[in-house]
């Protein structure tokens, strides 16, 4: 079998390349950035560490787990979250649907009432979008108070515009002994595959990164450029020239298809069809030790951030002693762009109004990370699209993987798992033929 081609050395491609050596295959990994990860990168300054917001290891899968733990210099810290929900000027536990303890007692009625009528008499027809799945599942007071807005900052669209399955996988459950025991005395329930995290005592989540690519040799600030599929023939920003036999890309699905040549034009108007929202990474270091919570949601339109995180209470070695560091979350839509310093004065008002921070003076500086690739739109023409840009590239010998190469909701160990999952169903069957 001749050469593959791994495009990407963010956790999926990164995945690709384990698996190819472990069988020993011949690769060659490219990476656009001079640092390697992808979105799970740390940025230091001034002392502080900043990831890409919050990325947190929650291991589900029992190999991928024992895999990382066995990493040699890799020292991770074990968590029981600390997360909660600020609406209505109050703090209550997440998630949500099981914490109605301690907000406004219309409002406590409201979604106990609401949720209650759906329990008893559950929906039966066809939902048929993200915004009647919430309601189906959560009735229309939680939908009122946390959901629909939560997520509509997020996604910054109407709901009825996503599939039902938006999220839903990462969204935890309720029922009605739950709601009732978290709304009269508060719940002490830790739902959700957010329960519990690992993160590394040292180095900020590219640790995890730096681990995992030890022994892989990657062609740093070197992007595939073009790609002539029937060919099977690359040019890198460098001018270099390629064969390969397969090619795995974990790069945004529809950049892999502006960078081909050929009959791929049948399928550009899918590519064109997908979409994402951007994410702005505001970093607030502060004086002083506040909170001891790992992370907020903040669904209320009037705060323009949608989470909260404090990375000083995930490792004591993100920021100086004395010190708290704070990242706050803003989505937005790439087509429309961001007025970033206006944002980052709005974020700080925010703190203020919320009594994060007690004033201006107490902030030491700003460090700011825009995400172009946040998160992926579960739009109403994603599955179609994505569906014929995979055949087509299937029949190239290509195949996509992770978060914006298979254009899905990944976690961490998702986005790894799928990047060895591609080798061993796609690339390893073609070994004994080619």
């Amino acid at each position: 079998m001749g050469r593959v081609v791994v495009i990407g050395a963010g956790l999926a491609g990164l995945a690709a390349a384990l698996c190819l050596r472990k069988e020993g295959l011949q690769f060659e990994i490219f990476e656009k950035e001079k640092r390697i990860g992808g979105l799970c990168r740390t940025d230091e300054k001034n002392g502080c560490l900043f990831d890409y917001t919050g990325h947190l290891l929650h291991f589900r899968d029992e190999t991928f787990k024992s895999f990382v733990l066995s990493l040699n210099g890799l020292n991770l810290e074990h968590r029981k979250r600390n997360a909660w929900v600020f609406s209505n000027n109050v703090f209550t536990k997440y998630p949500f649907q099981v914490n109605l303890y301690g907000l406004p007692q219309d409002i406590v009625i409201e979604c106990v009432y609401e949720y209650s009528r759906r329990h008893f008499n559950p929906f039966t027809g066809t939902i048929a979008n993200f915004r009647e799945w919430i309601d189906a599942y959560f009735g229309s007071g939680i939908a009122r108070h946390f959901m629909v807005p939560y997520n509509t900052k997020l996604y910054k669209r109407d709901l009825s515009d996503l599939t039902p399955d938006c999220g839903s996988r990462f969204i935890p459950k309720s029922d009605l002994k739950m709601l009732l025991r978290g709304a009269l005395n508060g719940s002490e329930e830790n739902l959700g595959y957010n329960s519990s995290f690992y993160y590394p005592q040292k180095g900020g989540i590219e640790a995890v990164v730096k681990a995992l690519a030890a022994d892989v040799k990657v062609n740093k600030q070197e992007k595939v450029v073009k790609i002539i599929p029937n060919q099977k023939k690359l040019i890198t920003s460098s001018g270099r020239e390629f064969d390969y036999s397969c090619m795995i890309s974990t790069q945004p699905l529809y950049e892999l298809i502006e960078s081909c040549e050929g009959d791929i034009d049948r399928i550009r108007s899918c590519a064109e069809n997908l979409r994402y929202v951007s994410v702005l990474n505001v970093n607030v270091v502060v004086s002083g030790q506040i909170l001891n919570k790992h992370w907020i949601y903040v669904p209320e339109e009037k705060f323009i951030f949608h989470r909260i995180g404090f990375t000083h209470n995930f490792s004591d070695f993100m920021a100086l002693p004395g010190h708290s560091s704070i990242y706050l979350e803003i989505s937005y839509d790439p087509r429309k762009g961001l007025d970033k310093r206006n944002t980052v004065e709005q974020c700080i008002n925010n703190l203020i109004n919320m009594r994060i921070i007690s004033n201006v003076e107490q902030i030491e500086f700003v460090h700011t990370i825009d995400i172009p690739h946040a998160y992926v739109i579960f739009d109403h023409n994603r599955t179609k699209s994505i569906h014929a840009i995979k055949q087509y590239l299937r029949e190239k010998s290509i195949y996509t993987a992770g978060r914006f190469g298979a254009w899905d909701y990944f976690s961490m160990e998702d986005a790894f798992l799928d990047g060895w999952r591609v080798v061993l169903k796609n690339i390893l069957p073609k070994k004994g033929s080619m």
